[in-house]
């Protein structure tokens, strides 16, 4: 017993006394390593919390569901119990709209009833040409005018537009021209309530785009409860929720690729330095076989000291590229990555798996010399 670890202390000391001999060249593969390490264990946190930022991410280019009745109008009331079967915590925005011809001094148009602050969510797209946007959903004596019809009907910012509404005639003022490049180009937009009046339709609204957070699947199921809970017409918009779920599979294989590549750069590192220190020992490995060292000897003796290089480099690494999703989640999502105590174990396994790839060649090579031949001085 007491011999055995006697042969450990010395087996201990050889190693770090190798290594402090060559540190240089340990160095070298410490710190290959140990940004292999970073980047892998950066790509895992960023990967295991992309899905939540890549959603709030997507969500900002507009509505991903769509609540409609299966008539032509539902009412307010229905449409209000119906966003509470969306969990809050994933409902972005809902923006109703009542849709009609509406008669205008200047002549017919299509107008479109909205609360507009809930509009600039589902339709972040809605471009301002002229004028600004109405940010308040108070603001009943105000309205927004597509490209198209500011054009037929020679309306400006500032101009007014009188609406034939059932109750008398309902006076706004144009705030912005709008565009879209679609079907918006040609729309009055108005305050939901103004709508209401000049359509004679209190209360009701056609549908609603909404903005939750969800991937394709997801949406599926809530549609499907919400349809049968409320009888109402409820789905995702299909383009855009598989769209999301194909771009997020795209980003996490780019990711991927990357990582694969900066661990292959990283062996290759390994294996040259490995080689190199391993050239300028061969005195050393014939004199240890001399005196009756065995391969396996050996090789444990430089797989030892690969693995307290890489293990170290790989525990230094995985804290650094905590560090490094941090600065890419800032650059990217504008907010940081949450923490994943995955990233730490993963990211040493990955890098230790690569790093004794790596030394395989090098290590098999040493045991190959020709002991007497080197002893001799050839």
């Amino acid at each position: 017993m007491k011999g055995s670890k006697l042969n450990f202390i010395f087996f201990a000391k050889m190693v770090f006394k190798s290594l402090s001999l060559s540190r240089g060249a340990a160095g070298v593969i410490f710190v290959s390593i140990a940004l292999g390490a970073a980047i892998t264990a950066g790509f895992i946190n960023i990967y295991l919390d992309i899905d939540s930022k890549m959603n709030k991410e997507l969500k900002a280019y507009g509505a991903n569901f769509i609540i409609a009745s299966k008539d032509t109008y539902m009412s307010e009331k229905t449409y209000e119990n119906t966003l509470g079967l969306i969990d809050g915590g994933k409902l972005l925005g809902a923006s109703p709209y009542l849709f009609g011809i509406a008669r205008l001094e200047l002549g017919n148009a299509v107008i479109a009833g909205v609360n507009f602050k809930e509009l600039k969510k589902a339709k972040p797209f809605l471009e301002v040409r002229e004028g600004s946007y109405i940010n308040v959903d108070f603001d009943e004596f105000s309205a927004l005018v597509g490209v198209d019809l500011a054009k037929k009907m020679e309306l400006k910012v500032g101009s007014v537009v009188d609406i034939m509404g059932a109750n008398g005639k309902i006076r706004l003022r144009i705030k912005g021209i709008v565009s879209t490049g679609g079907k918006e180009d040609g729309i009055l937009f108005v305050p939901l309530s103004t709508a209401q009046d000049a359509l004679d339709k209190e209360g009701l609204i056609n549908f609603a785009d909404i903005v939750v957070l969800g991937n394709f699947d997801e949406l599926k199921i809530l549609g499907e409860t919400i349809s049968e809970a409320s009888g109402l017409a409820a789905k995702p918009v299909t383009a855009i929720s598989r769209s999301e779920g194909i771009i997020l599979d795209k980003i996490k294989l780019l990711m991927a690729l990357v990582a694969l590549s900066v661990l292959l750069i990283t062996s290759l590192c390994v294996n040259t330095t490995l080689s190199s220190i391993i050239f300028s020992r061969t005195k050393e490995i014939a004199l240890l076989r001399a005196l009756g060292a065995s391969k396996k000897s050996i090789v444990r003796l430089f797989g030892m000291e690969t693995f307290v290089m890489s293990f170290s480099a790989s525990l230094v690494g995985a804290g650094l590229g905590f560090l490094l999703s941090q600065a890419f989640g800032r650059a990217i999502f504008n907010s940081g990555i949450d923490f994943r105590f995955l990233s730490i174990p993963s990211a040493v396994l990955i890098s230790a798996v690569f790093a004794a790839a790596a030394c395989f060649l090098p290590i098999k090579k040493s045991l190959g010399i020709n002991v007497a031949n080197i002893l001799r001085g050839e």
